[in-house]
């Protein structure tokens, strides 16, 4: 990964970490913080690294800082996109565009996620298939505003003041009771209807490359021929279409269908 991408990510790491170390403080673990601030002490140090393989190194340790976080149960956008950067920067771009691509499931209004990707997006081999450039994440739904937990919350109590209302309107016989019992049913179907679109197939099998030079082929077998002469670089976001032992059948963003080593390919949603 060329140095100049250094101050590009630096500016994602900056603001990502201003909006969220709050709330890092706030977790039920007590060293999180310190964690963090771990891990942004090996970002900081690497930055400053001169030689090429002690800074992928720090870089590195940065990344496993964050991750480590993330996998004891802390999680928020800002996290994310920190985790990114720390990928990216250790030459690792499908675990970047990975990470940038659930705090973007997380936040869709997450920009340093959302350029970050975009930047790593630029970075890949021109041949190889690519969302478009306005892409950058799920499709913005504004609804994803809330979270689906928040939304069952609301779904639920729409439920019950809807069936309320229904209830004192078939007594009291008034059309204003009547009109809000259908407003509030309404409100109901559509929060449900949204939690029903997040849980759906298709969001649940997007993923990216995370391995190197990942050769894809034909069919499900080491002997079947290559689809493509190279093979896909890190980063790369597919579909998922089929899981077959160990191997994967994949779509690309060209609409071609190829089969990848299961292990080379991760899904967004966790």
């Amino acid at each position: 990964m060329r140095r100049c991408s250094i101050s590009f990510v630096l500016v994602g790491l900056i603001v990502g970490l201003s909006a969220g170390l709050s709330t890092l403080a706030e977790a039920s673990l007590p060293d999180v913080r310190e964690r963090v601030e771990r891990a942004l002490d090996r970002y900081a140090q690497a930055l400053e690294e001169p030689d090429r393989d002690t800074r992928i190194a720090h870089f590195a340790q940065a990344e496993s800082g964050f991750a480590a976080v993330v996998a004891s149960g802390v999680e928020n956008a800002a996290l994310l996109t920190n985790l990114g950067n720390a990928a990216l920067q250790a030459e690792a771009p499908g675990r970047a565009v990975l990470a940038y691509q659930r705090a973007l499931r997380l936040d869709p209004d997450a920009q340093a996620a959302r350029q970050n990707l975009a930047h790593v997006r630029g970075l890949l081999p021109s041949w190889v298939p690519r969302p478009g450039p306005d892409d950058a994440g799920e499709p913005y739904l504004f609804y994803r505003r809330i979270s689906s937990g928040h939304r069952g919350i609301a779904a639920a109590l729409c439920f019950a003041l809807g069936a309320a209302s229904l209830a004192i309107s078939v007594r009291r016989r008034e059309g204003a009771w009547r009109g809000l019992a259908m407003s509030l049913g309404l409100l109901w179907l559509l929060l449900f209807a949204s939690t029903v679109f997040d849980s759906m197939p298709g969001d649940a099998n997007r993923a990216v490359v995370t391995t190197n030079q990942a050769l894809a082929r034909s069919a499900d077998s080491r002997l079947a021929a290559l689809a493509y002469p190279e093979p896909l670089p890190a980063g790369v976001e597919v579909e998922i279409l089929e899981d077959r032992d160990e191997w994967a059948r994949v779509r690309l963003h060209n609409g071609r269908d190829v089969w990848l080593r299961a292990s080379s390919v991760t899904r967004i949603a966790q």
